[in-house]
């Protein structure tokens, strides 16, 4: 993947033959989702949708329709994301506690000296890399898992196909791209939200915006790196001595 892909897949929503009713649909769904779960579940049917286009290197987006199939394919996606973060919730709970506040975290983040005010031990700091570690390893099999049950469909034949996912390099760089833009994205949807009176509105839409941008490249990158995993070594080994 390169700069092109990328600007690609932030474009896809203002392409020419891209439908305005699927871009409107999308930010207001988005929209919905920060009130409601149930939108969010759509969305992750969507991201579905949008990971199998990528794979296809779609010039536009999937339609948003057949609201029932995105919301079978949106809660059988988000129970497995929400289970892969489930160690990483168990450790955090078992050092923080259930009683301790949520901006204990973030405090700890920021600056590790207040770790003497919050009374945490030692062994909660080696708890609390642990939990962020999981975190980590969460998601990145989920970001396997998400490309194996879009193009799968089912949670039980999506399991070796995560398996090879997560065990290929190639894959690395993949959802390092995707998390990159998801970082910009929550970036720039953070700055448009202290507008008055838009900026809901104008963070709803960089959030969809981030959105199709993420899933597609996600699509894109992993059918690049299976395409380059199963060319012949000769064939990989002349491109390499070609572009030397």
């Amino acid at each position: 993947m390169d700069l092109s892909d990328l600007e690609s897949a932030v474009a896809l929503p203002f392409a020419a033959d891209s439908s305005f009713d699927t871009v409107a649909l999308g930010v207001l769904a988005t929209l919905a989702s920060f009130t409601t779960p149930l939108a969010g579940v759509l969305l992750a049917g969507y991201v579905a949708r949008l990971v199998r286009a990528g794979g296809r290197d779609a010039p536009t987006l999937p339609a948003f329709d057949d609201v029932l199939g995105m919301a079978v394919e949106g809660t059988r996606l988000s129970v497995v994301l929400v289970a892969l973060q489930l160690p990483a919730f168990a450790v955090a709970g078992a050092v923080l506690g259930s009683s301790s506040p949520p901006f204990t975290v973030f405090a700890t983040v920021a600056d590790p000296r207040t770790l003497q005010y919050l009374g945490l031990s030692a062994f909660d700091v080696v708890g609390l890399v642990a939990a962020g570690l999981a975190t980590l390893a969460g998601t990145y099999v989920g970001a396997a898992a998400t490309v194996a049950l879009a193009h799968e469909q089912s949670i039980v034949a999506a399991v070796p196909v995560t398996r090879a996912l997560v065990g290929d390099s190639a894959f690395v760089s993949v959802v390092s791209a995707s998390a990159l833009v998801v970082f910009g994205g929550r970036l720039l949807g953070f700055l448009v939200g202290t507008f008055p009176l838009a900026g809901v509105v104008l963070t709803a839409g960089v959030s969809f915006v981030t959105l199709v941008a993420a899933a597609t490249l996600l699509g894109r990158g992993t059918n690049v790196a299976s395409k380059r995993a199963s060319r012949p070594p000769r064939e990989s080994q002349r491109d390499a001595v070609g572009s030397a």
